[in-house]
């Protein structure tokens, strides 16, 4: 039978399925994809992740290469095996381990379609990482960009020619923040005691997050609005450095480290405002759920933020690393109950119109079928 004729076979290529932007971008895809078109499967390289059962519910298979040790240079023998094995037409790889693997699986298998996404990082990154994404691009069929921001940088840093740059914004399936929750129910589940407004944000406990200036602000806010909270979800390598630095700001009785949780659309309908005071980004999928769901945003304005959260009409941009522009912005919101709302609103439209999961995955429909965007 001819590819004409029947379902297109597609593999998504990714690291895990753990709990993260790049990891739902991949759910997303899987979730709102055409199924009478494409025939879809996900290849995991490290691990699996708390993700894995919401694409196995949906009837998508998840499978896992075992690495031989942390730095397997033979997985990619592993994946072309697994490509021809399952006949696979298109691959799409995220992030570099995946795009290397990938492409030279691809190569051996007689894959035709190899299509990548760069879910931003700081560049420049290292000299061999940037150099394999460009040798890897000269048999890609288009990489793509989560942002215009990150789309230059792989122009500028990597050398991956304009051609094969495309830039395809995040999105995400709204209809899972359409809910209604018990917040009196909710704040005792997250031992919230204070009975003031909750702020919050849920992202991997990392540098790049840059929380320990959210952390920093807390003390400034709180002398304006003691019965204030801050809810932290999410682990990472700086979850005890963190907690250590809230208890000796003293601002313990204030802040929620809650851990990694699934319940997001639940926290977010929780939140008064979503803060994200991140060091560097492509475009954050934890701000298009917070616009999805509803919630005024303050963020920093780097990377692709910008082409999300439009600051006085959907929240509030400062620079990064400011922890006074940080606090004034915070206080404000706090504030201005009526400035939330005007947010909130505006927020949910810009969503509807330019991130929902079906815009971004007709997109990418398309680059498999090598079709005209």
């Amino acid at each position: 039978m001819s590819i004409e004729n029947r379902k297109i076979r597609l593999m998504q290529i990714t690291h895990d399925l753990a709990i993260g932007g790049l990891q739902q971008v991949v759910v997303n895809i899987c979730r709102v994809i055409d199924r009478h078109r494409f025939d879809v499967s996900v290849l995991c390289l490290r691990e699996l992740g708390a993700f894995t059962p919401q694409v196995e519910e949906l009837g998508i298979p998840v499978k896992l290469i075992k690495q031989e040790d942390k730095t397997d240079y033979l997985s990619f023998l592993k994946v072309a095996r697994e490509l021809k094995e399952n006949k696979i037409d298109v691959i799409h790889t995220h992030n570099t381990q995946p795009f290397v693997d990938g492409t030279m699986a691809a190569l051996m298998a007689g894959v035709k379609t190899i299509v990548h996404t760069d879910h931003a990082r700081d560049f420049p990154d290292k000299k061999r990482y940037m150099f394999a994404e460009w040798a890897m691009s000269q048999f890609a069929y288009r990489v793509v960009g989560v942002s215009e921001h990150t789309s230059a940088n792989l122009m500028k840093f990597e050398k991956i020619s304009p051609k094969k740059i495309i830039t395809i914004p995040n999105g995400i399936d709204g209809s899972r923040f359409e809910i209604t929750i018990d917040r009196e129910k909710l704040k005792k589940d997250l031992g919230i005691t204070k009975n003031g407004p909750i702020m919050g944000l849920g992202v991997r406990l990392s540098e790049q997050k840059g929380i320990t200036y959210l952390l920093k602000a807390m003390p400034k806010v709180i002398s304006r609005s003691p019965e204030v909270t801050l809810v932290i979800a999410g682990e990472g390598p700086l979850e005890d450095d963190l907690k250590k630095e809230a208890q000796t700001l003293g601002i313990l009785d204030n802040v929620r480290f809650v851990g990694p949780r699934l319940d997001i659309p639940e926290l977010l309908k929780l939140f008064d405002i979503y803060v994200l005071p991140s060091l560097w980004e492509g475009l954050p999928m934890v701000l298009l759920e917070a616009m999805a769901a509803g919630c005024p945003v303050i963020a920093t304005d780097v990377g692709g933020v910008a082409a999300a959260v439009k600051s006085g009409v959907s929240g509030i941009l400062v620079k990064s690393m400011d922890v006074d522009a940080l606090s004034s912005a915070m206080i404000r919101l706090l504030e201005d109950k009526e400035i939330r709302t005007k947010y909130s609103q505006n927020a949910m439209d810009i969503f509807n119109k330019n991130f929902s999961a079906q815009i971004m995955t007709r997109k990418y429909e398309k680059l498999y079928l090598r079709e005209t965007l």
